[in-house]
């Protein structure tokens, strides 16, 4: 194979002495194997890089000497070196398959149930992942960050890449409740310790309490037993809403030393990697103090086989900690703040009403505290199987 790389080159020479000329040729520093002499001609097999320092010694020896044979993919290979086009295709055709497995040719979703895989890709292009990117350039990181921030239906999204292509598992936003089959049979039960204000739309079941009776968590609501007024019993799926008032407490605390941290705008810096080697490609320097990293590394690919060599996106959020200290007024302020936000978040669905609200405020020599006390009324009934002996 070495000869084949190298070419090797089969020589005849003619001579007046040739004993002298072989002799020659030993002493030098030219390898020559196969020496046979026929003929009147002298015969011997060279390295192609060599045969040059032969032609020399010949001369100096007035020796005539040509090529008898020539083998090895070398010299097929200077026949066309002078053809440029040959060349300039073979380096377009890498370029191609370079590009070709470097780009987004498809993007495979996974975990999405009430979006469809349309609406996740088009969630992606926004963010800058869609067929014909160029996966190098993409900050994954950062694209999952932008699309939980700008996007009220995906609650979580992981994306990767492999090979040419973009793998995206996602969380949405609500999950669809489990529900119990209407073929099933079921009993409605309460969820809370309460007392009954309301009773709507008992479609299916029997009611066991009365209005205005107290009943506790996990007491029977409405039976999926039903009798048929003839001594026969059947199940049924028991549907309807049951309206309980009940209290809730929430408690928060607001120390009156504190810490913030004040967050500054994400710095990203573009690394070429080479075998492990960072090569940065910006200007400046690191000198951030106390930041949050967070790095992603793409390597390139040729027809899916992973190279050592790629980009490298380094991401810094610098922030600095700040000591605030509150008064008491300042701190009975924030806490307030907090109760908004509470219910905003978790009141405000229309699923439950605030009949009252008690609040309690108290200061300790570290901070100040509140404990909410809430009278809610909603629907406290929740489905729960019967289970067949």
């Amino acid at each position: 194979m070495f000869d084949n790389i190298r070419g090797v080159i089969t020589f005849e020479a003619v001579s007046a002495e040739p004993e002298i000329f072989l002799n020659i040729l030993k002493q030098s520093t030219v390898s020559v194997s196969g020496i046979s002499y026929k003929k009147g001609k002298i015969y011997g097999r060279v390295y192609g890089g060599d045969f040059p320092a032969v032609c020399e010694i010949a001369e100096e020896n007035a020796v005539s000497i040509g090529i008898s044979e020539k083998r090895g993919s070398i010299f097929r290979i200077k026949k066309y070196r002078l053809r440029f086009g040959i060349a300039i295709g073979v380096f377009l055709s890498l370029l191609m398959i370079f590009y070709l497995s470097n780009i987004v040719m498809s993007i495979e979703i996974y975990g999405n149930e009430t979006l469809t895989d349309k609406q996740v890709i088009s969630i992606l292009s926004d963010a800058g992942i869609k067929i014909g990117a160029f996966i190098p350039n993409i900050d994954l990181r950062d694209a999952e960050r932008r699309i939980v921030s700008f996007t009220d239906e995906i609650k979580w999204i992981g994306i990767r890449s492999s090979g040419c292509k973009i793998q995206a598992e996602i969380s949405e936003m609500t999950d669809p409740p489990e529900m119990i089959s209407t073929h099933t049979p079921c009993n409605i039960v309460s969820a809370k310790d309460a007392q009954i204000v309301d009773i709507k739309k008992i479609y299916n079941g029997m009611l066991i309490p009365m209005l205005y009776d107290g009943v506790k968590k996990g007491d029977l609501l409405v039976s999926g037993t039903v009798e048929d007024g003839h001594g026969g019993v059947y199940l049924v799926h028991s549907m309807g809403e049951v309206i309980g008032r009940y209290t809730e407490k929430v408690t928060f605390s607001q120390p009156y030393n504190d810490e913030i941290f004040d967050y500054s705008e994400r710095v990203k810096r573009k690394y070429f990697t080479f075998f492990g080697l960072k090569i940065p490609l910006y200007i400046g320097r690191n000198d951030f103090g106390q930041y949050e990293y967070d790095e992603t590394a793409t390597n390139f690919r040729i027809c899916n086989i992973e190279l050592p060599v790629g980009t490298l996106i380094s991401e810094y959020r610098p922030y600095s900690i700040e000591k605030i200290s509150y008064t008491h007024e300042k701190a009975k302020q924030i806490l307030e703040s907090k109760i908004k936000l509470y219910e905003k978040n978790f009141l405000s669905d229309g699923n439950v009403t605030v009949v009252d609200k008690e609040v309690f405020f108290s200061e300790t020599d570290s901070g100040s505290d509140v404990t909410v006390k809430y009278t809610l009324e909603g629907n406290i009934g929740i489905q729960q199987e019967i289970m067949a002996k």
